[in-house]
């Protein structure tokens, strides 16, 4: 009766599923931190000073909440025994301090008292984590992308362009800005996924590598850190910071020192559970521990996304995650290696505007037809009824908040394509009926205009035009997204398989529009994955401590896909008017240079 176990520690919550060997569920526990640990002063998980743009997470929450979780499941005699290996994930780019007295603390740990009070405060010098949300670091987004050329060349070496949360830009502003000196007392700087494995190991694990990829520090194609984007995290840079080269060589190793090196991607462990579990809890000592990752990069773990294979989950804002073997980055989206697939990649395209257009344009609906607020009804009659771009090379752009992808101002415009002049008009107004149908049909479209190139990549020769795309694009000129011209090979090549997931995915209206559009190969399929964090972790641990123990060959795609439970998913069928959406393409491309950035 082995078990595996998969952690999740999200903004609001810690979250523990164990798993059977044969993938099949057997318990989940949760702390939630408002309700559990509100002494803590916390609202959704987080502390704010507003007039600084900064939203963290005291850290000594975290290291309560995991022995809270724990006794929890001891009180529910949880059968710790059984547990063979574990693995998880954590919200991404936050940064953990920990002092020079850390690993002593660590490697000592008495089973008579609580983590907490062993740990905290001595063993981190900052006590706050800067949380995914927190924006208090502009003065250094600029500083990151002029170092190196600007955001492309920034996107190219690291995967993403300079964000308020990423790890370097978190750095620089402790290291430069807010407190010199206790940075420099610091010993050891993890991601929020090493501080959890660190906990479970009782000593200071390495940073995962796909995790470690948003930090914009790690040179993604060479596979080690940029030595100049060390040095302007370490504000030791010698034209930024005027720093002597013997003041920058100096900054930079202590850095590299306080980052310590990249745990690879694969499947070897990094250690044993810790012995204070051993005692307190009832593990066995022989309880493996597999590396921690990211909570987007766990996402694609809980699912058998192989290559060319997609995820769109539809929440408030919409996201597609997208594994590759090609590396090409942009500005626009964000591209990490894969948490177990040696030589790929995992895309990840984020939009701010999900949800909220769509529910715009729906409630205008529902109070011209004297609907109840927040029904789909009419909304989804509608679409239904529509045709591909409303029959008249119709488009329209709906950004009710700024948007990333494109990075365009918040803006409502409408276009209209004239075939015979070859021209993109604008047009002022429709009706209601039709933003309806423009207002899905545009999202999609641009999902499937940027998972292109990431698709096409894969591809060593030139595909076959079997629908006659290429001739249908002639009048739009040449198709490009965000600066980037794209290849035929991009306009012509599918997903192999898509997976919904998210609040949206239960509108069939709404998904049977993105089947359409995106025109997977192999299906369309959908799932409920609000666990996925944790589960992917699961998975992970159950893999890898069956591929270290040699009673599994496969990659991790293939051995999940021949033991994963398909009766849980939902298999929509194939898309039938791939084709029919060629022209949305083309007046997509031409629309989004006219936007204002």
């Amino acid at each position: 009766m082995s078990l595996f176990l998969g952690f999740d520690l999200s903004t609001q919550q810690l979250k523990v599923i164990s798993i059977y060997s044969d993938l099949k569920h057997h318990k989940t526990y949760r702390v939630d931190f408002d309700e559990e640990l509100s002494k803590y002063g916390i609202r959704k998980g987080v502390l704010t000073n507003e007039s600084a743009g900064e939203i963290f997470a005291p850290v000594e929450m975290w290291v309560e909440a995991l022995e809270l979780c724990f006794d929890k499941m001891k009180k529910d005699n949880f059968p710790f025994k059984d547990v063979r290996a574990m693995s998880g994930s954590c919200q991404q780019h936050g940064s953990v301090y920990w002092s020079k007295c850390a690993p002593e603390l660590l490697g000592s740990l008495s089973a008579e008292k609580s983590l907490k009070d062993q740990l905290c405060p001595e063993a981190f010098t900052f006590q706050t984590s800067p949380n995914w949300q927190d924006h208090s670091t502009g003065p250094e987004l600029k500083i990151f992308e002029d170092a190196v050329g600007g955001c492309h060349k920034l996107a190219q070496i690291t995967g993403s362009r300079a964000h308020y949360r990423f790890t370097g830009t978190q750095i620089r502003k402790l290291a430069s800005r807010v407190d010199p000196k206790t940075y420099h007392e610091t010993y050891r700087i993890s991601l929020i996924s090493s501080f959890l494995s660190s906990l479970l190991c009782g000593k200071l694990t390495n940073i995962e590598e796909s995790d470690g990829c948003g930090m914009n520090l790690y040179d993604i194609s060479k596979g080690e850190y940029d030595e100049e984007l060390l040095a302007v995290a370490a504000g030791v840079h010698p034209r930024i910071d005027n720093c002597s080269e013997s003041e920058t060589k100096k900054g930079v190793e202590e850095l590299k020192q306080k980052l310590g090196p990249l745990e690879p991607v694969g499947y070897k462990n990094i250690g044993q559970v810790s012995s204070y579990f051993v005692e307190k809890f009832g593990f066995s000592a022989s309880c493996k521990i597999y590396s921690f990752t990211g909570d987007n990069l766990a996402t694609i773990l809980a699912l058998p996304l192989g290559p060319n294979d997609t995820l769109i989950s539809m929440g408030t804002s919409t996201t597609a995650l997208l594994v590759t073997n090609a590396y090409k980055p942009s500005e626009n989206y964000h591209m990490f290696k894969h948490p177990t697939l040696k030589g790929h990649y995992m895309g990840m395209l984020c939009y701010c505007n999900g949800a909220l257009a769509r529910e715009n344009v729906r409630d205008k609906i529902n109070e011209k037809y004297n609907q109840p607020k927040n029904s789909w009804d009419k909304f989804n009659s509608i679409l239904d009824n529509s045709v591909p771009l409303n029959g008249k090379y119709e488009l329209g752009i709906y950004f009710p908040l700024g948007e990333i992808i494109p990075n365009a101002k918040p803006c409502e415009r409408r276009f209209r394509f004239d075939p015979e002049r070859k021209e993109l008009l604008e047009v002022e107004s429709w009706s209601l009926e039709e933003d309806v149908n423009s207002i899905i049909e545009s999202q999609a479209l641009s999902c499937r205009l940027r998972m292109g190139p990431l698709l096409a990549s894969t591809s060593s020769h030139k595909l076959e035009d079997k629908h006659g795309v290429l001739p249908k694009l002639e009048k739009y000129g040449q198709i490009q997204s965000d600066g980037t011209k794209h290849s035929t090979n991009a306009l012509l090549c599918r997903p192999s398989k898509v997976f919904y997931v998210g609040g949206s995915s239960k509108n069939r209206s709404i998904v049977s529009k993105y089947c359409d559009i995106l025109g997977p190969e192999d299906g369309n399929y959908k799932i409920d994955l609000s666990d996925a964090c944790a589960l992917g972790g699961c998975f992970k641990s159950l893999w890898s401590f069956a591929t270290e123990s040699g009673s599994v060959k496969e990659d991790y795609n293939k051995w999940l896909s021949d033991n994963f439970h398909w009766d849980d998913v939902e298999k929509l069928g194939n898309a039938t008017h791939w084709d029919d959406y060629v022209d949305g393409i083309g007046i997509l491309s031409l629309a989004e240079q006219k936007l204002e950035s």
